[in-house]
């Protein structure tokens, strides 16, 4: 890679792990709101999930800038577009991070609180490893990391499974639960859905360090 050409792509990088960190943090302080049931904290989240948007928008500006001066070919081209999709991918987790700060507050305003809370922590905490795993072996471009994620993400749809079907035995055995067990089930495929980016996230560092699509969501 030219000089001038390693420059903009290091600094296109840099604006995706910077768009990755306030992705994680967003994911962080949704489930920090859950477990502490903090409607201020919720609010937050949603107040600045356009900063995400922005930023996803920031990143597609400098890739057309970097493609139209550079016209890269080959694995710098792999690299750039590749680059443009994972942050597609973390502009969808942190949708999926206000989602979760929405039924929270939702809640809190309602008066009623989500079912299996401690499950839900369980199973956000797994979702955040997830993430956390999937951008790191991204920025590395480490492919034998990001192969791994694939078995915590069938984790995470086993616990998915369980959560629902207890949810769904509570709220039948108890119509007065049905907001609170509407809630869970939001928040519940919020997380899957967080952990499906992360591995899609996954499947693009592998594609990235050997030119090969794998699916690791089979």
């Amino acid at each position: 890679m030219l000089h001038g050409m390693k420059h903009d792509y290091d600094r296109l990088r840099h604006a995706l792990d910077g768009m990755a960190q306030r992705v994680k943090e967003a994911m962080h302080e949704a489930l920090q709101a859950l477990r502490r049931f903090d409607a201020i904290g919720a609010s937050q989240i949603i107040h600045d999930d356009p900063d995400i948007n922005a930023l996803q928008q920031d990143i597609e500006d400098l890739t057309a800038r970097f493609i139209s001066r550079w016209q890269p070919l080959l694995r710098d081209l792999r690299r750039v577009l590749t680059l443009l999709m994972v942050a597609g991918e973390l502009e969808r987790i942190g949708d999926y991070a206000k989602q979760i700060a929405l039924q929270v507050r939702r809640a809190r305003e309602a008066g009623y609180t989500p079912l299996l809370t401690t499950d839900l922590q369980e199973l956000g905490a797994l979702t955040e490893h997830i993430l956390t795993a999937s951008i790191a072996a991204f920025l590395s471009e480490d492919a034998t990391t990001a192969r791994a994620i694939a078995t915590l993400d069938d984790q995470v749809d086993a616990r998915r499974r369980a959560i629902l079907e207890a949810v769904r035995q509570m709220a039948l055995n108890d119509a007065a639960l049905f907001d609170a067990a509407l809630a869970s089930l939001e928040i519940t495929r919020a997380l899957e859905r967080v952990a499906d980016r992360a591995t899609n996230i996954a499947e693009r560092t592998v594609y990235l360090a050997t030119a090969a699509h794998e699916s690791l969501n089979a």
